[in-house]
């Protein structure tokens, strides 16, 4: 990718909107390469779990076990973060003086660096995205002469899918309900740990417990979510808006409602 001009003055924004230009490249020549790799705390997304134990080829009951560690979060809800070695530098578990092992399936966050997001959710609101970069002194990158815009970097990092897979859980953790209800039920709390990031075990769940004697799970869709973890980490999602919003997005079989109904005697 040739090299554009330097940004002005002008250009160089606290709050950048993906129009907006920034300077970094990352290369094994740089006497900082994989320093920000150590260290540092990195909270995984469901669709980073889902890539990373695919690309290791391992189920998600292992890769949660030897990889992350989590805990409850301020709305009640389990967060989980990845688990750094136990050496002098915290250094992450994927990476080698060669760079990162799962490059491809590397998480979100790693993915987006050296820019965080500055977006609230009246901007969204809005349709529009900001972004800033991070002030990292060690990274050398950041005085690259290389040129690009916060677009480009999204596309080159492949981001664009991860935002797209996020959205739906996304929905679900920024919904208003739960943000003024904090989650204390652990048995809801193990609910949502296992449909968002033990999908393996979500799926034992559906085909061996009694979850398809209560709901309606068309052939097709059922086939589906048998074969490809992405359809089942979206029926996960549903899954759980139904169960912790009340959304309409499964149906309950109709002898169920009706014994349901019966047992609270609602006409």
């Amino acid at each position: 990718m040739p090299k554009k001009n330097k940004p002005t003055e002008k250009q160089r924004l606290t709050v950048l909107t993906l129009e907006n230009d920034f300077r970094f490249e990352c290369h094994k020549g740089l006497n900082c390469f994989t320093r920000c790799c150590c260290n540092i705390t990195i909270f995984l997304t469901p669709y980073d779990i889902l890539r990373m134990k695919n690309a290791l080829n391992i189920s998600s009951g292992e890769f949660l076990a030897n990889y992350t560690v989590s805990m409850i979060g301020d709305a009640g809800l389990p967060v989980v973060m990845l688990k750094m070695k136990d050496d002098d530098r915290k250094t992450c578990p994927f990476v080698t003086r060669q760079g990162c092992t799962i490059y491809p399936d590397r998480p979100w966050s790693c993915r987006i660096y050296p820019l965080q997001p500055e977006s609230t959710k009246i901007t969204e609101k809005a349709g529009k995205k900001y972004y800033s970069v991070m002030n990292v002194p060690f990274c050398l990158g950041l005085e690259a002469d290389r040129v690009l815009t916060v677009a480009e970097w999204i596309e080159e990092q492949g981001i664009n899918v991860y935002q797209e897979m996020e959205a739906p859980f996304k929905k679900i953790t920024t919904n208003e309900f739960l943000s003024q209800n904090k989650i204390t039920n652990k048995k809801i709390q193990e609910m949502f740990y296992m449909a968002c990031f033990d999908l393996d075990r979500f799926r034992r769940f559906v085909m061996e417990s009694t979850f398809l004697e209560r709901f309606e799970v068309e052939p097709e869709v059922l086939k589906k979510i048998k074969e490809n973890v992405v359809e089942l980490y979206h029926f996960a999602l549903r899954w759980l808006e139904y169960g912790l919003l009340g959304q309409h997005v499964l149906k309950v079989k109709p002898d169920v409602m009706a014994a349901k109904k019966q047992e609270l005697k609602i006409k």
